[in-house]
């Protein structure tokens, strides 16, 4: 009788229709497909230079590494100093010699940062190219000379292998050096 009742009261009530369990997302379930396949080749937004997600200097064997051990490669993420600051563990290319960077696969990237020595008051003349992911192609990001600093350089989105730092010029105080301590390489917002 009590189920009789309720159908009778909810045929005669005036109750709208409830609305979709989605009606008030921002995304639907497509977009958010989309958006997770975009993560992935994002790297996750995160950093794809670091040697903790695949990366490597495919030039190490012709790269000079300023001090010995494991805290030279611009890939690490420990950025930790000893007391002595002329110790610091980077990388240096010497004129007309690049230091190249390979991703462990191709990543949708728009940001490049990279920490140029910044022990004196050097500018260098560089060049950074994004590697297309055939691995031959290559696109210019930065032309110019580089502050002795962190250095941020945006660009459009480009699906990218690997990334190259060419010395052209040397650098301002004689020596012709390009040193760097740490590169980055991610997909900004």
């Amino acid at each position: 009788m009590k189920l009789l009742l309720l159908f009778f009261l909810l045929g005669f009530s005036d109750f709208s229709t409830l609305p979709a369990s989605d009606a008030n997302a921002k995304f639907s379930q497509n977009d958010l497909y989309v958006l997770r396949e975009k993560s992935i080749i994002r790297g996750h937004y995160k950093d794809v230079a670091s040697q903790f997600n695949g990366a490597l200097l495919s030039s190490a064997r012709t790269t000079s590494f300023w001090e010995s051990g494991i805290d030279n490669s611009p890939l690490r993420n420990l950025l930790y100093y000893s007391p002595n600051y002329l110790v610091i563990g980077h990388v240096v290319a010497r004129l007309s010699e690049s230091i190249i960077v390979q991703f462990l696969q191709a990543y949708e990237i728009n940001t490049v940062r990279f920490w140029m020595w910044d022990g004196d008051t050097r500018q260098t003349d560089i060049q950074v190219f994004t590697i297309a992911k055939d691995g031959q192609t290559e696109n210019i990001i930065f032309d110019g000379f580089t502050q002795p600093t962190i250095m941020v350089v945006k660009f459009s989105d480009q699906l990218a292998s690997g990334l190259r730092f060419y010395n052209r010029g040397g650098n301002t105080i004689g020596t012709q050096y390009m040193s760097i301590i740490k590169i980055q390489a991610f997909y900004a917002f």
